[in-house]
């Protein structure tokens, strides 16, 4: 008999699949817009960073909108997925990542696109956005409800989980004497995102404009000096992501890992999750753009998917070249990257692992609390999120202290669900009407 686990990865993978095959009719659909826009869209970052602007009260900059989505694509996930992914689906899994973010590009670019052509806004400025309106309008009202349910579910299980795992690593034995005891992390966790929840997507936003640079910038510059230099491992670790993609191999611990059909499914399996293309939670925070133009936040939100790839890609890359990933007295997971870190910064490792965790955790846990939030106000009134702010708060703080790992179950078949209706739409609308996201407007 299935246990629940077990289920809960069936279901996923049936999902994950289901998104790919997707994601590959949607590029084709949208005559692979994340290699026509490429040039327009490097332009349309500069501009967006640069050119002064001013926003209303319920809307927000377009980067602005970009870099509060990017906070939940950008999570401890997007670090440790590629190492699970690694560990169980050999180095070629590396590959299912690039591929994974290379199709959902086009679908961030078409869901985005969509949520601009299709919120609603209140003659007093509020906006109701995400996928809720576009499902209403492409499928019916009751596939917009079920979604803003199961998002709630998601959502609020994402965020319980992040806290789990951010407080976990704060109070590691690699921290040594700056341990930070479970309890203590989950309260100053939970503090600090209700305080910014009640400020509403203007303070969750101007959060995550200053918090995402510093995280990525932070990370990146320490995987890519890792690398650096490791330069004599790199290309054989290359070549060792491509003969495991077409051979299967035996690791140290035993376990026959590789080929194409371990490293696609684990690969497309965890980069889904890394990126969210087809998930739809990146259309909340961008529905509350100050723009007009569907098609230019659409390109502007392809970054988010590509960022995810970039950072997955390195992190699996780093803990190849450093061979954390075949020590068996490393646990799975965060760790081994860890390790990887301080062993090439013996003082400085570990603190950088610590802090870009917790930026990264701490951004997921307030992107999805508030994507969250717009779930609950599109299935009740708007007057009462605040209730679900501070439930928010408690569920984070719970979560933080307590084991989740039946959590992640339940919550990959709720995801599962959120899934199967809003892809649905995608596809239909890239069958039927998908000129109207073709023609190249922004300038």
């Amino acid at each position: 008999m299935l246990t629940l686990d077990q289920l809960a990865s069936a279901i996923l993978f049936v999902m994950c699949l289901y998104i790919l095959i997707g994601s590959l009719y949607i590029s084709y659909k949208m005559r692979f817009v994340q290699v026509r826009f490429m040039p327009k869209l490097i332009k349309m970052v500069s501009l967006s960073l640069s050119r002064p602007s001013i926003e209303k009260n319920h809307t927000i900059l377009p980067y602005k909108a970009l870099f509060t989505a990017m906070s939940t694509t950008l999570g401890i996930g997007t670090i440790v997925g590629p190492i699970i992914a690694i560990y169980w689906g050999g180095p070629g899994a590396l590959i299912g990542f690039i591929f994974t973010s290379f199709l959902g590009s086009a679908v961030t670019y078409t869901e985005v696109g969509l949520c601009i052509r299709y919120r609603k806004i209140a003659s007093n400025g509020e906006i109701s956005g995400g996928p809720m309106p576009y499902l209403h309008a492409l499928l019916s009202p009751f596939a917009a409800k079920w979604y803003a349910f199961f998002g709630c579910v998601v959502m609020t299980g994402w965020s319980s989980a992040q806290a789990n795992q951010l407080a976990a690593i704060l109070d590691s034995p690699l921290l040594g004497g700056y341990r930070i005891p479970t309890f203590a992390s989950g309260a100053i966790i939970s503090t600090l995102v209700l305080i910014t929840l009640i400020g509403g997507i203007k303070r969750v936003s101007a959060l995550s404009s200053k918090l995402i640079p510093i995280m990525f910038s932070l990370y990146l510059g320490a995987t890519i000096w890792i690398l650096t230099t490791h330069v004599d491992h790199l290309l054989p670790a290359l070549k060792l992501v491509f003969s495991s993609f077409l051979t299967p191999q035996a690791i140290t611990s035993g376990v026959v890992v590789g080929g194409v059909v371990s490293a696609m499914r684990w690969g497309m399996f965890k980069g889904t999750q890394a990126t969210e293309a087809g998930v739809g939670t990146q259309t909340i925070p961008h529905s509350m753009a100050e723009t007009n133009d569907a098609i230019a936040q659409g390109m502007l939100a392809m970054v988010s998917t590509y960022t995810a790839g970039i950072v997955a890609l390195l992190s699996g890359l780093v803990v190849l070249v450093t061979k954390t990933w075949q020590d068996p007295t490393i646990p799975l997971g965060i760790n081994m990257i860890a390790t990887s870190f301080h062993r090439q910064f013996p003082y400085l490792g570990v603190a950088v692992v610590a802090i870009s965790t917790f930026l990264f955790a701490f951004g997921t846990t307030l992107g999805n609390s508030f994507n969250g939030s717009q779930c609950f106000q599109y299935l009740f009134k708007r007057e009462r999120v605040n209730y679900y702010y501070i439930a928010m708060a408690i569920i984070i703080f719970i979560g933080a202290i307590s084991d989740v790992s039946v959590v992640w179950s339940v919550i990959d078949i709720a995801l599962a669900l959120l899934v199967a209706p809003h892809m649905w739409a995608l596809l239909l609308f890239a069958y039927r009407r998908s000129d109207e996201l073709l023609k190249e407007k922004a300038k």
